[in-house]
């Protein structure tokens, strides 16, 4: 009998068990999706840095004027002049003119003059350059006075200064438009960018008659401030013999002016340059820095306090004065003069660039460099000076014997006022000749004229301490005092057996002894 062979199918009821499975599953993982998506952490939003908070302008922060025309060759030398008159005196925060890009930047009054002097653009620069605030300002074209005059109207309310400076308009000084044109005709003779200086001023019978046009416009205009002031200033610039009667006729000026308005920097800076040729050392030093306080671009001011130092001994104090000084008067001789003097142990500040002059070939040639010296005297000095008393002097270098025949040139040149006292020791030093040196500080001495110590302080004249009558000469000048209260000159950080060197350091060990 043969075997019945069953083959095994799934039953319908295994097919529905798996469908319905597959089923709950799909169903679950359907409604668990969200669940799990809301667990999964999400890639947080990039954060977005708040604008930087912008420097916000007033009165107190640092302020620079920037003055611009867009016509060529115009003439704003005077509102240059006048409008930092106004900042300072309105109690703007104004800084010095900038000497290093280094520099911190500060805000900018920027103001551009349109090419046909009728309309100007006043804009105030942040020190990021953004431009903060900027608005028209409609001039007249008839007065000077009246064109400052809108300045000083608008100024205050751009600024928003006018909460803490009063009335601009009244800082001009007059309200005579005719008196106002001869004061900047006079007074940017010597206060303005093209000042021949203070500290050596040359002769010049223009500028004489520029101080005469100004006193009689104080005779006619007698409540004047400023007037009185620049009149002080204007008698110093003037070069020449008499001295003295110059300086009294500045210091009463300067006096004068101060009655009248006591924030006048000329006036200060006046009276510390009247000190300063009587070696009242500190006296100076103080008005000069009161004139700086009142504005810090005063030229005299800056001028006088560079030379002071530098004849003090000070190269290291007075090189920002000095570098100061060429960067608002350019032309100032004594300015140059005593800001070459700071090369010797300080380099330029790198926005200006050091010009020729007999002082630089005077440590050319004290250090052997002859050749350097002939270059740089040919590019200081006139052909006329050069063949005078520069080739005699660079002839001596070369050979000895020929010394005698260069101080005759020097001294002939200096007689007949071709060249001032302190060039004339310059020269003698060049050759180291101290006795001729000293016998000139003798005589200035005996002429009751103040005595250029500055070339005593070089590194490179040493044989000039060391003589018998440096004491005699340092003494005579009153430097022991200055340097007792001020501090000591700079060689004494090298030479500390110097006369005059131990005096500020037995001042400062005095309250010590005490306790």
């Amino acid at each position: 009998m043969q075997a019945q062979t069953n083959t095994e199918h799934p039953t319908p009821d295994r097919f529905l068990t798996a469908r319905r499975v597959a089923g709950l599953l799909l169903l679950a993982a359907l409604v668990s999706w969200p669940i799990l998506r809301s667990c999964t952490p999400e890639t947080p939003e990039p954060v977005i840095p708040p604008p930087p908070v912008r420097e916000e302008f007033h009165a107190s922060k640092p302020l620079r004027l920037q003055l611009q025309s867009e016509a060529e060759n115009a003439d704003i030398a005077w509102l240059r002049y006048e409008l930092n008159h106004l900042l300072t005196r309105g109690k703007m925060h104004m800084s010095a003119v900038s000497i290093d890009p280094a520099d911190p930047k500060v805000f900018t009054l920027r103001v551009t003059l349109g090419a046909d002097g009728k309309q100007a653009k006043l804009a105030l620069i942040a020190p990021d350059e953004h431009v903060d605030r900027e608005s028209p300002l409609p001039l007249p074209d008839d007065t000077r006075l009246a064109t400052i005059g809108a300045f000083a109207t608008a100024l205050p309310r751009f600024l928003n200064a006018a909460h803490t400076t009063g009335d601009w308009v009244s800082l001009i000084g007059t309200d005579d438009a005719k008196a106002y044109d001869t004061f900047l005709n006079t007074s940017l003779e010597w206060s303005g960018s093209q000042s021949a200086g203070f500290t050596q001023p040359p002769a010049a019978p223009s500028r004489a008659r520029s101080v005469e046009r100004l006193e009689s416009l104080i005779r006619s205009q007698p409540k004047f401030a400023r007037a009185w002031g620049a009149l002080a200033a204007g008698y110093l610039s003037l070069g020449g013999e008499d001295e003295e009667s110059l300086t009294q006729l500045a210091e009463s000026s300067a006096e004068h002016a101060l009655t009248l308005d006591e924030e006048i920097a000329d006036a200060h800076a006046a009276l510390g340059l009247a000190h300063l040729r009587r070696n009242e050392w500190v006296a100076a030093r103080e008005q000069f820095e009161r004139a700086l306080t009142l504005d810090v671009q005063t030229g005299a001011a800056l001028e006088g306090l560079a030379c002071l130092l530098v004849d003090a001994g000070r190269y290291k104090e007075a090189a920002p004065f000095a570098a100061q000084a060429v960067a608002v008067q350019p032309q100032s001789i004594g300015a140059n003069e005593c800001f070459s003097y700071t090369l010797t142990t300080t380099p330029a500040p790198p926005s200006i660039q050091s010009t020729p002059s007999p002082v630089r070939a005077l440590e050319a040639m004290l250090a052997g460099d002859n050749p350097s010296a002939k270059e740089i005297l040919r590019g200081a000095l006139s052909t006329q000076d050069f063949n005078r008393w520069g080739e005699p002097l660079l002839l001596a270098a070369d050979n000895r014997r020929h010394i005698p025949q260069a101080l005759q040139a020097v001294t002939l040149a200096a007689s007949e006022q071709q060249i001032d006292p302190s060039t004339e020791i310059l020269c003698g030093t060049a050759l180291k000749q101290p006795d001729f040196v000293f016998n000139r500080m003798s005589r200035l001495q005996r002429q009751g004229e103040r005595l250029p110590l500055r070339v005593l302080w070089m590194p490179q004249t040493k044989f000039l301490r060391q003589h018998p009558r440096f004491e005699q000469v340092v003494s005579a000048a009153g430097l022991p005092a200055f340097w007792q209260e001020q501090g000591v000159a700079d060689v004494c950080a090298s030479e500390p057996q110097l006369y005059g060197c131990k005096a500020h350091s037995a001042t400062v060990t005095k309250p010590g002894a005490r306790r």
